[in-house]
């Protein structure tokens, strides 16, 4: 009898403690929603050292230190729980997250796909874990984990709001608002009060600043539960550069629902710097880097001391500031802006310009908003002009056409001149500009534009003439400039058409008598033309040309008049 007791007791007490680990568990996941990452990695901790063959702690321990930006903690995590369970499914997982992170995509699907197979893709958990490592890592598929996504939500007694948050944000990262909203609005069918999904929503209406929308939505996510600090933050960001009043009182807000962290002054040190106090901001960081220690504090300072010496035009501080912020920060937590701020620092360090360009490269291909693109490449472009580097201005240019939604015939034509003018530094953009006006004069045939250029830009292609390549282009030119009712605006291309025919008529067909005639032409549009009286008095038997110029030979200097900017 005290044996069934004492077995009973014994029963009684693991089941109390499987329900205060459950509990547990909980608490840490919880702490993870509000993205408190430190009390999150407590619980877990404490939870994995009371028993380490824990592997939900373990996995979640891992995610904490994600949160944190300590990968390197995080693998070890996964590495040690692995040893104890070499096929555990969620550790798996985790650990496929940290290979996307190292660039390893196939140990990592690898990985996935083992954790799936061996729980027959019935597992929540699992599910939701190789999904995530997906849709929050640059390196990870987002097709791929909105396949999982769909797929929990198959499962018998399926009512878990996050399956369709990961599955939202991993259609925002196929920049795909519509499905990401759709997916968010799931998640609140499922439970209301859901911040996450309605502060997600907010998110994609910011990437297509629809302002109303998205300040609504975080706001309302904080009514839902004043707990939730990530809309706190967003408002604070929002209100950033608009009103550091109410940007102040969001930070205050949201300070007092994480966890509390020295670290945390950062906030305060960066509203130094929207109100434009940049000196107190580098000195507060400096304060702050020595209070917390330069191998604790996290990399996002230095980025703001690179901002702060930017804007007091110290450049040398500006970059080591920069330089440090990129030797620190991991890879995956490299914003596109950062690249943007080093592309700027670059642009003024004398004698590194021109590294700026793949700076502004890094942010074009990482960033998802259309606009922000648009913004790098106009900077590249403007930059290529200031260093009157002319290739570079011309590949940039193809760029931003490229960017354009409805480019217009002057984008087009500027395109054209662009490549023409680096013709003279690389030959090959003689014949891209050729190309880019055969384009011009099938969208656009009753513009003279496409047609005069195409000739000049098949001149300096055919620079002997003899294979005639600029003839039908100067012919079709000289006929619809011709008969335009701006001709008179075109004189200067024609005498430089007419010119051209002067050294086609002497130079490869010997015929004078035609070359002769497009002298006169040229006289009867400018009496004045000395190059032509020079070469008609050559022609006709005159006395050697008063002018050394040989006729027929292609310049490669802009017409005299008519070349500039055209209309649309």
């Amino acid at each position: 009898m005290n044996m069934k007791r004492s077995l009973n007791l014994v029963f009684l007490a693991i089941v109390l403690v499987q329900q205060v680990f459950a509990q547990s568990v909980d608490d840490g996941k919880k702490f993870m929603y509000y993205e408190r990452f430190n009390s999150a990695k407590d619980v877990f901790t404490k939870l994995l050292t009371a028993n380490p063959k824990n592997d939900e702690a373990a996995y979640w321990l891992g995610q904490a230190y994600i949160g944190l930006e300590d990968d390197a903690a995080a693998k070890k995590t996964y590495q040690t729980a692995l040893q104890g369970n070499p096929t555990s499914p969620i550790i798996l997982a985790g650990m496929g997250q940290i290979e996307l992170n190292e660039g390893k995509a196939t140990d990592a699907r690898n990985h996935f796909d083992m954790a799936l197979n061996s729980t027959k893709f019935k597992d929540i958990e699992v599910l939701k874990a190789v999904a995530r490592s997906n849709a929050y890592t640059t390196a990870g598929d987002a097709n791929y984990a909105v396949a999982q996504m769909q797929k929990a939500t198959t499962l018998k007694g399926f009512k878990d709001p996050e399956v369709y948050v990961i599955m939202g944000d991993a259609y925002r990262k196929l920049i795909d608002g519509g499905n990401a909203v759709l997916a968010f609005k799931n998640a609140l069918v499922l439970n209301p009060a859901y911040a996450a999904a309605k502060y997600k929503e907010g998110r994609i209406y910011e990437s297509q600043k629809n302002t109303e929308f998205f300040i609504g939505a975080y706001e309302e996510a904080v009514k839902m539960d004043p707990n939730y600090g990530p809309a706190y933050y967003s408002l604070y960001v929002y209100w950033y550069f608009r009103d550091v009043a109410k940007a102040e009182d969001y930070l205050h807000k949201y300070i007092s629902v994480i966890d509390a962290d020295p670290q945390n002054d950062y906030y305060t040190i960066d509203l130094k710097y929207a109100a434009q106090k940049y000196g107190e901001a580098i000195s507060m960081s400096d304060a702050l880097i020595g209070k917390v220690g330069p191998d604790v504090i996290k990399p996002r300072i230095y980025r703001l001391k690179a901002y702060s010496y930017l804007k007091l035009n110290d450049y040398a501080n500006a970059k080591t500031s920069a330089d440090e912020f990129f030797k620190k920060v991991h890879d995956h937590d490299i914003v596109p802006k950062d690249y943007e701020l080093y592309g700027d620092i670059m642009s003024i360090t004398p004698g590194s310009e021109s590294k700026s360009y793949q700076y502004y490269d890094k942010a074009i291909a990482t960033d998802t908003v259309y606009e922000n693109k648009v913004e790098y490449v106009q900077k590249a472009v403007d930059l290529a002009k200031k260093q009157k580097d002319i290739v570079a201005v011309s590949d940039w240019l193809a760029k931003q056409y490229a960017f354009k939604k409805s480019p217009s015939n002057v984008d087009l034509y500027n395109l054209g001149r662009s490549y023409f003018d680096a013709g003279s530094v690389s030959f090959p953009y003689y014949k891209k500009a050729d190309s880019v006006f055969a384009i011009y004069t099938e969208k656009y045939p009753d513009q003279a534009y496409g047609y005069y250029w195409r000739g000049r830009s098949s001149w300096s292609i055919d620079t002997s003439m003899t294979n005639a390549l600029a003839n039908p282009h100067f012919d079709k030119f000289i006929e619809v400039a011709s008969s335009s009712k701006d001709s008179a605006t075109f004189k200067g291309q024609i005498k430089v058409a007419y010119k051209y025919f002067i050294g086609y008529n002497v130079f490869v067909t010997k015929d004078y008598k035609k070359a002769i005639e497009y002298c006169d032409k040229i006289l009867a549009l400018d009496p004045a033309d000395q190059q032509a009286l020079d070469y008609k008095r050559q022609l006709t038997g005159g006395k050697q040309q008063s002018s050394g110029t040989t006729p027929g030979k292609p310049t490669g200097s802009k017409p005299a008049s008519g070349s500039g900017t055209i209309k649309k």
